[in-house]
């Protein structure tokens, strides 16, 4: 099998270029009719371009993060509000793309676009980097005539997500570098230092028991520790994966709602997500039920979802939000009486608006609160641990030269 380059055009006239395998040229052309496309040119690539192209495929199937999708978003909007037409305003922004998937993504719905495709309906051909709710926003703004404006809505919706999981990460860092000097402390006692004292015990028929506990630690972990490390590496990694089974995934979701610190911090991520979501639905146009649907697919934990999704039929059968809500027991009180209010008023998009404000700042003075206990706590068992081994070799030294104090 060998790669062949090819340009071709397709029913519309719009130029296409890819690659196909086959055995030869004639086996590669008629792969590229079966795509509906009229080929013009067909190359062979050499070996060295083979392995170029396996590197730029494996680069397109990195998905763009949020910053990429917050990036094409803003430059979308930027370019439509100063009178650009769509398919110039795509054209312009692919230019800008890193990411190769995205980039990739953006290229055919700049060809669909120009086929007389609606944008909506292209942007949904790409559900794992335009989730429904960027496609429902877009299909809104296409309909009013304010596509700029659901693309601006859109980007601070995305950046407000970079922002939060930004933060989040940041606040993680101290205490990540706390328990990675701890380990590399250990790693250098039991590789570095142990052994060396381990030749003043040669001679002695029987030792003390905590200096036969520490030695006997410091043999098994020398011995294991590279599969200490693969454990260590790979039950996260494999935690990840599992998590795609539903039975898994319920019961680390329950887990996270379950822990008493954890689950402060998991229903304020929780609250911020789903608030934030209906604001900017409902600011967009969306109607109730459907932002209530979109919202409820933002909330990351399946156990608060399948609780949400109870109270979004309570409002497709003509229940009050509030009440429906409150059943849940998934916000606090004092909000279900704040969105009865706007129920009442006719003004939810505020309410939720000024909600995303309150659970935002919740949010952040709850996480800086745990990695503030977290700190002193880490810092406390990485005292207690290498001091422990420090003490038991102090003593065991005292012992071989038995030294009283």
């Amino acid at each position: 099998m060998q790669q062949y380059n090819y340009t071709a055009y397709d029913t519309s006239g719009v130029r296409r270029q890819g690659e196909v395998s086959a055995v030869n040229l004639e086996s590669a052309q008629a792969k590229v009719k079966e795509l509906g496309l009229v080929p013009v040119r067909l190359e062979v690539l050499s070996a060295l371009q083979n392995q170029m192209s396996v590197q730029f495929q494996i680069l397109q199937r990195i998905k763009p993060g949020l910053s990429d999708v917050e990036f094409f978003s803003s430059q979308m909007s930027l370019l439509l509000k100063n009178g650009i037409r769509v398919d110039k305003a795509l054209g312009t922004t692919i230019k800008t793309i890193r990411n190769l998937k995205l980039k990739r993504a953006a290229t055919q719905i700049h060809n669909e676009i120009r086929s007389g495709l609606a944008l909506s309906r292209s942007l949904e051909k790409f559900p794992d980097i335009f989730d429904p709710m960027y496609v429902s926003i877009a299909s809104i703004g296409e309909a009013t005539g304010k596509l700029a404006d659901a693309f601006g809505q859109i980007a601070l919706s995305l950046g407000f997500r970079k922002s939060v999981l930004s933060k989040t990460r940041q606040a993680l860092i101290y205490p990540a570098v706390i328990f990675s000097v701890c380990v590399l402390s250990i790693v250098f006692i039991f590789n570095f230092v142990v052994p060396k004292f381990e030749v003043l015990f040669a001679g002695m028929k029987k030792l003390p028991v905590y200096t036969e506990i520490l030695l006997t630690v410091s043999r098994h972990f020398t011995r294991y520790q590279w599969w200490i490390l693969l454990l260590v590496v790979g039950i996260p990694l494999w935690l990840r994966q599992m998590k795609r089974i539903h039975l898994i995934r319920v019961a680390l979701d329950m887990l996270l709602i379950k822990i008493p610190v954890l689950r402060y911090l998991s229903y304020s991520l929780e609250n911020l997500r789903f608030v934030s979501s209906m604001a900017i639905l409902l600011k967009s146009g969306v109607l109730l039920v459907d932002a209530l649907n979109y919202a409820i697919r933002s909330v990351g934990n399946y156990r608060l979802q399948k609780q949400l999704l109870s109270a979004r039929d309570d409002v497709r059968q003509g229940r009050k939000l509030s009440e429906s809500l409150a059943k849940t027991g998934f916000l606090p009180d004092i909000y279900i009486g704040v969105i009865e209010v706007g129920e009442q008023t006719g003004n939810l998009t505020e309410i939720f608006s000024d909600m995303e404000d309150r659970f935002k700042e919740n949010y952040e003075q709850r996480l800086n609160g745990m990695i503030t206990l977290l700190e002193p706590i880490m810092i406390l068992v990485m005292g207690l641990i290498v001091g422990s081994v420090v003490v038991v070799m102090l003593l065991s030294i005292v012992s071989v030269n038995d030294i009283n104090f």
